[in-house]
């Protein structure tokens, strides 16, 4: 039971890195001011695709290769709940210190809080399966 939900988690996680890689490599300055991000010029194209687009790819490459077996699942869940957990803390120290939820005017952000918590949440109760 415990392997048959690590590997959807990872699955679905590998699947989610993926889609925001496509995103950020596509559509870079969308992508970004979907965030509420200004990007001007290459410099800012560049770390768009750099922060969102590269990272994520290889988040889900770590993901796709746990699932086929070349990497250990409880290593490639131990860094998404690694990635996803310190997102949620981040968000939350934002959250502190910009002010409040009234701060923050965009769907998208406050989507990621639920997200990022979802996704700390469940890639932590996958990996304590997968190591059980």
């Amino acid at each position: 039971m415990g392997s048959i939900f690590a590997s959807t988690v990872l699955a679905f996680l590998a699947a989610f890195a993926l889609l925001t890689s496509y995103s950020a490599f596509r559509a870079p300055k969308l992508f970004a001011e979907q965030l509420g991000l200004d990007v001007a010029g290459a410099d800012g194209l560049n770390e768009v695709r750099a922060q969102y687009g590269g990272f994520y790819l290889v988040v889900a490459a770590v993901g796709a290769l746990a699932l086929v077996g070349r990497v250990l699942m409880s290593s490639a869940l131990l860094v998404t709940t690694v990635i996803f957990g310190g997102l949620i803390l981040g968000r939350i120290a934002s959250l502190v210190l910009d002010g409040g939820w009234s701060k923050y005017r965009r769907g998208m952000i406050r989507a990621l809080f639920l997200i990022d918590s979802l996704g700390v949440i469940v890639s932590g109760a996958a990996l304590s399966a997968a190591l059980a």
